[in-house]
């Protein structure tokens, strides 16, 4: 309190200093309180407050300074007269004088009576015992206030008022708590006498606000006041307190009879007279808001009072009232609809009781007529509207929406917006109003739809409320159910049934009768409102009040109105005017064909606009709420769901395939067609919708604009839009599982039905009975337009209905296969299998309904499996005969057959089938005769004149053993596909179910399998049939197998006498009809084998080799356990005859072929399989020939296989020897006079045959199989014989003859292949027949093997460049492994390998003489092709010019390498086999090696990519090596050699040399000086070589003159430096002339006409050219000086027989030299020669000269004549001796002693003193 009192002291001070002079009586009093302040502050512990308020002397200053009408003082005064009264700090008896005080002041300025106005609420507040008068005194002030002309005081005081009444009526509260809680106050003497109540004591704060309250309405009603010493009051003010009052204080008045009197007695009459007189806006207004207080609060206490309200309310409604005071009504009334409990007060109060006003009705009429007064100011005109007639409550021609949401929706059209309708502030709050307030125009038709929907929603939130929880306690009741998600919520029977026992079973009674009273005037003003302009939210919320209403319609059983509502939303979802008008747009796009637009062109098209999306989502809610009451009005639903998919999905606007929508568009240049999966498709919607694209609608036109124009935002707000929508309809339809069991029914039939109008199918009256529904179905059928009208308008469209009836059956599976059949499997499955059969089906919807119960059956017998259910034979024949009638139409006899449908019918029955027996077939224990029946029906085909095939005996056509092709393999177009679907079937019991097979089903499977092979409808059916026939074959063997170790005795008896009896057809089915054994397996299995038999002959390439290929697999994997006489039935019954037949079919198809040819025809694929044609056919396989060769190739095989595998137990048969030559002979036969595939093929069969079996067989049994192997041998060399025969002839064929035999030249082409696999075959033959083979069968071998080498005629070739070609490989190793120990073997062998070496070089001369030949006769060919028609396609892989050119590629290089190096070893190894020398092969193999050397530079390259040494290089030293061991082997044999092979092995040897060492071939310019250097070194290390290891072996005396004269020149020619243009003579002494020694007798000489030395020669300037291999010629000159020189002394014999030859012509070579020296050097005078020229002459004269000088001559090499010798014996001596060349040379010498050049001269005289030494005379 110290804050208290410093203030007020400081008040104190300041009041007594103003004071002091002119109110000293002030003055004191304020120090007398001072002193006060001080004396309780002195006092600690003590509450100034209780003190001051026990002291009135305190409060006399501020009195005293009141009355002196002094302002300063007066406000100090107040001040703290406030502050005391806030801190209850003056006495009780004070207030009295406080009041006065204050009302004294009143007077004063505006400062002044603000702060009385602040003044009086604490007062009022602190003090209880201001009552009665002093209460009246104090609101008396302030209600003179608020009279006030200055607007703060007023206003001021008018909320001090508000704040005053309600305070005190707060008080009256107070004291009836405190009463309530211990009765502690009394009443006071007041009393009021109430009617009905009696006389009421009134407490003391009761009495003050009972006189207020009714002073106030006096006052406000002009009256004079009982307890206000007032004379009036502002009307509008008195109202706003009363309002006041009653807003905050309704209670009191319904706790306190007497304030309710009050209410009645005072307000009720006031409102009335105040209405009457018609006051302003501001008194009427606060009017109408006391009166939506009394009418919400004080109903049930004023029930006639407010019945006249109400009515006088709607009165005001019609259109002669003013605006305002119209839609003040309409905001009393919005709030009155908003408050429900209201709503069914009022109800309840006046229509419930039949004598009153039917207020409830009136109000709902009185909306529907406002909101229609004035449709043009709604955009209404601007809409497709169909209006409604109302002809009572019962009436069900209700209003119908043609056009919902329809129009342009252009910008200047009126409407209905919250933006433009709605005002910030209501007329009825604005308080502050003199004037009413400027009001849009269309402000009250937006109220009359708030109140409509208000209604609405009330009534929907009362009555889910009430159900919502009497659903969740029957889930909480249903253990055994899972609980349901707020969305699966729906209604049933069973919930109404609790309805009765339910706390607010009446208040749901009175909602049902509202729902009857009001649904007429609520369905009419609502569906108008849906014709209206309106805004996305207003027309959100009228949608949300038809289904709020149709809900609680539906929920309370009220069918008329439940059914009239969804009639309306079904006409507002999908427009009857829109449904015209796309079938017109359907049809008419139909009949323009090709010229119908696609989705992304601009096309003006019929579509649904966002409003009829909306009205359908609505529809969709009601309708997942209601399903389990809403019976046959189930089809209203879906029929507009089935229209919806119709205009939204428009098979004309998706370019023939369901995935793109149409909707409407906001903006006109905007398109709305884009793709979305239909909700009438077949498959399911996703739980994730796709994205949908449409343009948004708030204008909601229904036609399509031309061009897209949206943005992103506007994209993703339609697709969500559009996803919701479509989940709805899924949820919709997944919900069906929750409903009990009749309301699937009435769905289910719903559902039937409406697919039956929809598709034109008659309608099984017992589908459309039901209980349910109070109005017969059909008459609404009929009265619901379109489904007539859309039969046959699209008949390429699938069913909505089926889609639905398919998503139904699965989603109720557990129903559908666990309970009876008759639930709602016969309804549902019997319906689609009718709608499957009748024969004006539509196609698009008798394959759905296929489809549809396809999955059906599929999903039930998975379910079934999943959830461990029974498979009892009830279930698995239900499901099976629902397929059968599908598969097997029992009607269909009676219809159209030729239309075919029914094939298509039974072709998913077929597909559902295999799908079955996929997932379930394991399950199945009962039907599978009924199975195979159903497959086996595609097969079987009636013929004309025969039974048909349902007349057809099954057991007859199992029990045939075999099944005659003559009945199966008709290609009918109708039936051809079903063949296709059946065989999955058969081919999953074939892989998966064999095991639950007995041997009857198992003989149906053979059968039935043999029926597809040889059906002609699918080709690869019928390869797979046979491929199963090999997994029937496997189990069949397995089977047995484990039949046989059961079997203890009697195992070798019983297969026999089941042989003999398997070999008789007939006995096969009576083996099969016992009891399961061992031979009933093998019966099965040979009629296995029999059936294969018949399709190994089939047409079709394919199938027949397919056939071929399980045959022999079959026999090759289960002949292990067949007898010897098994085995020969199938030799001699099946191989050979099927080579045989092959063979026939083969040659008679060719023919065919080429007889097509010469017609002229261009079809390289017969008839038989045109039909197959779509296959892609390599082109290998392109012809018929080619496609019999494959076959061939594969019997061949087949059958090889089987002898080599088998041939231990075949070589004990009788006949197996007669068995293998025939064999033999076929291969022979296939090899020579088949295709090169077969002939290859033949080649590998050979092969195969002969592999010798492992070394575990006894010597007994090699001997049985070596005669057959020496047959084999025989039969090889024939095939080689014949390949080389052909080869060489086919050069010699008669061109003028038919273009069939010119094929036949053609066909003898063999490839590389097969020459390799030929000559490879031949090594794995010899390792038996080895020892038998001899030189005979050697050089036959070696002749093969030749020819096939050098074979031409390939198609093609590998390169051999750097590697051998596998041929050359396997020549080289079958040579290699000839046995050498043969006696001429090794001969025979290095005479091939001589021939090998040269084929490198001389194939280029062969291939020219080749081509020559062949030039004339090719053109003979093109002359023949020009008039003929193409040959055989085997012409197509090569030709003679084609094949020709190919061997061209052939080089043998690496093989004549390979040969070269060969040879060499080989022959080193036998270099003492005198056969080698006797027999020529030493000559062939010189003349061999010779080749290359004598082509040196121009021999083909060593290798392409792979380096390597030069052919000439690798030849020549091959030869020095041979040379070397074989010419002293030659020497050593001696005579043994005769004399004409030794001269001929050294004729070919000089031969050789002399083009090895005068090669006429010059280097490459690509070669380096470099490479030339060396090779220039190997040259002379040759020459080398042959100085020392080959010429000393030519002086022996077999070898004649001749040849060593010609080696020698051969030397003496090498030795030449340089060429000149002038031809000289040569130099000739006579001794030079001398005839040289022939051994054969013949004599020669050198030059027929030689110079003397003497003479001269003349000279010359020519040019001359040095030759490039300078160090090669000195070395040959050197070696004419080594032959001649004496150093060397053993072999004098041999080497003087060698230089006797030799001197002439180094003599002659150095004399020439000299000579041309000494003649062409005068010519040239002072010039010398070129620096070149000089330089090689120079050299060679010096280099002469000085070997002259030092060479050491051999004695007696010199012939002298001898008649000179005689005549001058020093001649004689001097020629003979030591420097017989100088002499010789002498004359030539002292020509040229006088020559310029001081080195020549120098070495002159130096021969001269030599000379002049061995004459003694220098």
């Amino acid at each position: 309190m110290s804050g208290l009192t410093t203030s007020l002291n400081t008040e104190l001070l300041q009041l007594s200093n103003e004071a002091r002079r002119k109110h000293p009586e002030i003055k004191e009093a304020a120090e007398r309180s001072i002193i006060i302040l001080r004396t309780h502050k002195e006092r600690p512990g003590m509450n100034i407050s209780q003190e001051l308020a026990k002291n009135n002397d305190f409060l006399r200053p501020f009195i005293l300074a009141c009355e002196t009408k002094h302002v300063k003082l007066i406000t100090i005064s107040i001040g703290c007269l406030q502050r005391l009264i806030s801190h209850h700090a003056i006495p009780e008896s004070s207030v009295r004088t406080v009041l006065k005080t204050l009302n004294d002041i009143m007077s004063q300025g505006v400062d002044i009576q603000l702060k009385i106005l602040q003044t009086v609420p604490p007062l009022l507040s602190n003090y209880q015992t201001l009552h009665g008068d002093l209460l009246a005194e104090a609101l008396l002030i302030c209600f003179r206030l608020q009279d006030s002309k200055i607007v703060v005081v007023n206003n001021t005081a008018a909320a001090t008022l508000r704040q005053l009444v309600i305070n005190i009526f707060d008080k009256v509260q107070e004291e009836d708590n405190i009463n309530d809680k211990d009765g502690s106050i009394k009443p006071t003497s007041t009393v009021v006498s109430v009617h009905g109540e009696g006389v009421i004591a009134l407490r003391p704060c009761a009495r003050d606000a009972y006189y207020l309250f009714q002073d106030l309405c006096l006052l406000t009603n002009g009256e004079n006041p009982v307890y206000l010493k007032l004379h009036n009051l502002s009307r509008t003010f008195g109202l706003e307190l009363i309002e006041s009052i009653l807003t905050n204080h309704y209670r009191l008045f319904k706790t306190h009879p007497e304030f309710c009197a009050l209410l009645r007695e005072r307000v009720c009459p006031l409102i009335i007279k105040n209405f009457s007189d018609k006051f302003e806006f501001p008194t009427t207004m606060r009017l109408m808001r006391v009166v939506h207080i009394l009418l919400e609060q004080f109903n049930e206490v004023l029930v006639m009072e407010c019945e006249i309200f109400l009515n006088m309310f709607i009165k005001i409604l019609e259109p002669d009232n003013p605006l305002w005071q119209r839609v003040i009504s309409m905001e009393i009334f919005r709030g009155i609809c908003e408050d429900q409990a209201l709503l069914r007060s009022i109800y309840r109060l006046y229509d419930k009781q039949g004598h009153s006003t039917n207020v409830f009705r009136e109000m709902i009429n009185a909306f529907g007529k406002l909101a229609a007064e004035k449709p043009q100011l709604l955009g209404v005109g601007s809409h497709s509207l169909i209006g409604h007639s109302l002809q009572g409550r019962e009436s069900l021609e209700l209003s119908g929406m043609a056009g919902v949401i329809g129009g342009s929706g252009q910008a200047d059209i009126s409407g209905l917006t919250i933006s433009t309708s709605m005002m910030k502030v209501k007329c009825v709050d604005q308080l502050d109003k003199v004037d009413p307030p400027p009001i849009p125009e269309t402000y009250i038709y937006y109220l009359a739809l708030v109140c409509l929907n208000s209604v609405a929603d009330g009534l929907h939130n009362f009555v889910l409320g009430v159900f919502s929880g009497l659903i969740q306690k029957l889930q909480t009741e249903k253990a055994s159910s899972p609980p349901r998600s707020p969305q699966s919520t729906s209604f049933s029977t069973t919930t109404l049934q609790q309805l009765e026992s339910h706390p607010l079973h009446k208040d749901i009674l009175i909602v049902a009768d509202m729902a009857n009273t009001a649904w007429p005037g609520l369905l009419a003003a609502q569906s108008f409102f849906l014709t209206a302009n309106l805004d996305e939210e207003l027309f959100q919320g009228v949608l949300r009040a038809y289904q709020n209403f149709t809900i609680v319609c539906g929920v309370l059983q009220l069918t008329t109105p439940r059914d009239a509502f969804l009639t309306s939303l079904c006409k507002g979802a999908v427009p009857p005017s829109l449904i015209a008008a796309s079938l017109a747009e359907s049809k008419a796009t139909h009949s323009g064909g090709s010229s119908s637009s696609t989705g992304s062109e601009t096309v003006q098209g019929v579509t649904l606009s966002d409003g009829n999306l909306s009205c359908l989502k609505i529809l969709l809610n009601i309708a997942q709420y209601l399903g389990g009451v809403l019976g046959d009005s189930w089809y209203l639903v879906l029929e507009t769901l089935q229209l919806a998919d119709f205009i939204l999905f428009p098979k004309h606007a998706r370019g023939g395939s369901r995935g793109s929508r149409r909707i409407g568009s906001q903006n006109p240049a905007s398109s709305s067609v884009t793709s979305l999966p239909t909700a009438g498709s077949s498959s399911q919607i996703s739980s994730n919708p796709p994205s949908i694209k449409r343009t948004y609608s708030s204008g909601k036109g229904n036609v399509i604009p031309s061009s897209p124009n949206l943005t992103s935002s506007q994209q993703t707000a339609i697709d969500n839009d559009l996803n919701i929508l479509l989940i709805q309809i899924k949820k919709l339809f997944e919900n069906c599982k929750y409903l009990d069991d009749d309301a699937l029914q009435a769905f289910t039939r719903a559902l039937c039905k409406l697919n039956a109008y929809t598709s034109g199918i008659p309608l099984d009256t017992k589908v459309s009975t039901s209980g349910q529904d109070n109005v017969p179905m059909e008459g609404k059928i009929t009265k619901s337009t379109p489904l007539s009208a859309m039969i046959g308008n699209k008949s390429d469209e699938k069913s909505f209905a089926i889609n639905k009836l398919h998503s139904v059956a699965l989603t109720n599976m557990s129903r559908l296969i666990a309970r009876e059949p008759s639930l709602i499997w016969d309804l549902i499955i019997s319906h689609l299998i009718k709608t499957a059969n009748y024969v004006s089906t539509p196609p698009p919807i008798r394959m759905q309904a296929c489809e549809t119960i396809a999955d059906i059956v599929i999903q039930a017998m998975s379910y079934a499996s999943s959830e461990h259910l029974e498979i009892d034979e009830r279930m698995q024949m239900q499901l099976l005969v629902s397929l059968s009638q599908l598969v097997n139409n029992p009607e269909k006899n009676l219809q159209d057959t030729s239309k075919g449908f029914h094939v298509e019918v039974s072709k998913m029955g077929l597909e559902t089938l295999n799908k079955l027996l996929q997932t379930s077939g394991h399950s199945f224990t009962y039907g599978w005769s009924m199975i195979f029946d159903m497959i086996r029906s595609v097969c079987i085909v009636s013929f004309p004149n025969e039974p048909c095939e349902d007349e057809i005996d099954t057991a007859s056509v199992e029990s045939t053993s075999v099944i005659d092709s003559s009945s199966f393999g008709v290609s009918n177009t109708k039936t051809s596909g079903l063949v296709r679907v059946a065989f999955p079937c058969l081919q999953l019991i074939c892989t998966d179910f064999l095991s639950l097979l007995s041997p009857e089903c198992l003989k149906q499977c053979i059968n039935t399998l043999s029926a597809f092979g040889l059906q002609m409808d699918d080709l690869n059916i019928s390869l797979t049939a046979i491929g199963l026939l090999w997994n029937v074959s496997d189990f069949i063997q397995t089977k047995r197998a484990e039949l046989e170790k059961d079997v203890k005795e009697n195992d070798e008896e019983k297969p026999t006498e089941t042989k003999k009896d398997i070999t008789v057809e007939q006995e096969i089915d009576q083996l099969i009809q016992g009891e399961l054994k061992v031979q009933t397996m093998n019966a099965l299995w040979m009629l296995l084998l029999l059936q294969l038999s018949k399709i190994c002959s089939d047409t079709r390439p394919e199938v027949r080799n397919g056939a071929n290929q399980t045959l022999f697999r079959t026999i090759d994997m289960n002949g292990a356990v067949l007898k010897t006489q098994t085995w020969h039935t199938c030799i001699w019954k099946i191989l050979f005859p099927l080579l045989d037949s092959v063979k026939l079919a083969s040659e008679k198809a060719v023919k065919a072929m080429q007889q097509q040819q010469l017609n002229g025809s261009s079809e390289k694929i017969s008839s038989p399989q045109k039909e197959f044609s779509g296959f892609m056919v390599h082109h290998s396989r392109n012809t018929v020939d080619k496609q019999w060769d494959e076959t061939k190739v594969l019997v061949l095989t087949g059958i090889s296989g089987i002898f080599k595998n088998f041939i231990h137990m075949l070589v004990n048969l009788d006949d197996f020897e007669q068995a293998w030559g025939l064999l033999l002979s076929h291969l022979q036969d296939s090899c020579l006079n088949s295709s090169h595939e077969v002939a290859i093929a033949s080649i590998k069969s050979l092969n195969t045959i002969i592999q010798f079996p492992d070394d575990t067989h006894t010597e007994e049994f090699k001997e049985k199989i070596l005669p057959l192997w020496q047959t084999a041998w025989i039969i090889w060399e024939r095939i080689g014989l014949g390949m080389i025969n052909m080869s060489d002839t086919s050069l010699e064929v008669d061109y003028n003859n038919s273009p069939v035999e010119i094929t036949s030249v053609v066909l003898t082409q063999f490839t590389q292949d097969t020459l390799t696999a030929y000559i490879v075959t031949f090594g794995d033959l010899y390792h038996v027949i080895r020892p038998k083979f001899q030189i005979d069968e050697i050089r036959r071998l070696l002749k093969v093997i030749k020819g096939i080498l050098i074979y031409s005629k390939s198609p093609s070739y590998r390169p051999d460049y750097d590697y051998l070609t596998p041929l050359q490989e396997a020549v080289l190793d079958i040579v290699s492994r000839i046995n050498l120990s043969v006696p001429g073997a090794p001969a025979a062998v290095l005479y091939e390998f001589a021939d090998y070496i040269t084929l490198a070089f001389t194939k280029k001369q062969d291939d020219e003489e080749v081509a020559r030949k062949k030039k004339s006769k090719d053109s003979h060919i093109g002359l023949q092709k020009s008039v003929n028609s193409p040959i055989s396609s085997r012409g197509e892989n090569g030709g003679s010019i084609a094949s020709n050119k190919s061997y061209s590629t052939v080089t043998y290089i690496v093989f004549s390498k390979t040969s070269m190096r060969r040879a060499k070893e080989l022959f080193k190894k036998f270099v003492n086999d005198q056969g080698v020398y006797s027999e020529g092969v030493f000559a062939k193999i010189i003349k061999s090696y010779g080749v290359p050397m004598r082509l040196k530079y121009n021999c083909p390259p060593s290798g392409k990519h792979v380096e390597d040494i030069e052919l000439w290089k690798i030849a020549t030293t091959a030869l020095l090596e041979i040379l070397k061991d074989g010419l002293v082997a030659l020497e050593n044999f001696g005579d043994v050699i005769s004399d004409e092979c030794f001269v001929n092995i050294w004729k070919q040897l000089v031969d050789v040399l002399h083009g090895a060492l005068i090669s006429n071939s010059n280097p490459q310019t690509s070669i380096k000086m470099e490479q030339q250097d060396t090779d220039e070194d190997f040259d002379m290390n040759f020459l080398f070589r042959l100085q020392s290891d080959v010429m000393i072996h030519m002086g022996r005396p077999r070898v004649p003159q001749s040849l060593i004269r010609d080696l020698i020149k051969t030397i003496q020619e090498g030795s030449q430096l340089y060429f000149s243009d002038v031809k000289r003579q040569e130099l000739m002494n006579d001794y030079l002339n001398k005839p040289l020694p022939i051994p054969n007798g013949t004599s020669s000489r050198i030059k027929k006409s030689p110079e003397r030395l003497s003479e001269k020669v003349e000279g010359s300037t020519a040019k001359i050219v040095p030759v490039a291999r300078e160090r090669f010629a000195y070395a040959c000159l050197q070696c004419l000086f080594d032959l001649c020189s004496d150093d060397q002394n053993d072999e004098q014999e041999i080497r003087q027989r060698i230089a006797e030859v030799a001197a002439p012509i180094l003599l002659e070579r150095c004399a020439t030299v000299i000579r041309n020296f000494t003649a062409d050097q005068p010519l040239l005078g002072k010039v010398p020669f070129s620096s070149l020229s000089s330089r090689v002459r120079n050299d060679e004269i010096l280099l002469i000269l000085q070997k002259l000088i030092k060479l050491k001559f051999r004695q007696n090499i010199l012939d002298v004549n001898e008649n000179e010798a005689e005549s001058n014996s020093l001649k004689k001596q001097v020629l003979s001796g030591p420097i017989a060349h100088l002499f010789y040379l002498y004359p030539v010498v002292c020509e040229a002693i006088n020559l310029p050049d001081e080195t020549v001269r120098a070495l002159l005289k130096e021969c001269l003193r030599k000379v002049g030494e061995e004459l003694g005379v220098y």
